[in-house]
């Protein structure tokens, strides 16, 4: 069973292109990750200043390993530092069967 991260990013004033900047950079490389179905990012039509991302992974296990690959890679520091505040990270079991 495969799951979904959906993650919301609270964007600083003035810093969305910055992070839209690191996305564009980091997200062709992440799709190439074992276990990676898609990515998708997405800027809120309410509120220009919140992004979100929907991650369809094969297993949780896949989307840790991503998430450390930016840890030690930097890009999770950038990406705070265009933030106000923390990221929330919600997880979905995908449902097979139906």
């Amino acid at each position: 069973m495969g799951i979904t991260c959906v993650s919301e990013f609270p964007c600083a004033p003035g810093k969305i292109d910055e992070l839209i900047a690191i996305f564009h950079k980091s997200l062709p490389l992440a799709r190439k990750l074992n276990g990676c179905e898609k990515i998708y990012f997405s800027i809120s039509d309410n509120n220009p200043n919140v992004a979100v991302t929907f991650e369809i992974w094969k297993s949780k296990k896949d989307q840790e390993k991503y998430i450390t690959e930016l840890t030690e890679n930097g890009t999770l520091s950038q990406i705070q530092l265009c933030l106000n505040g923390f990221p929330k990270f919600n997880f979905f079991n995908n449902l097979d069967n139906f």
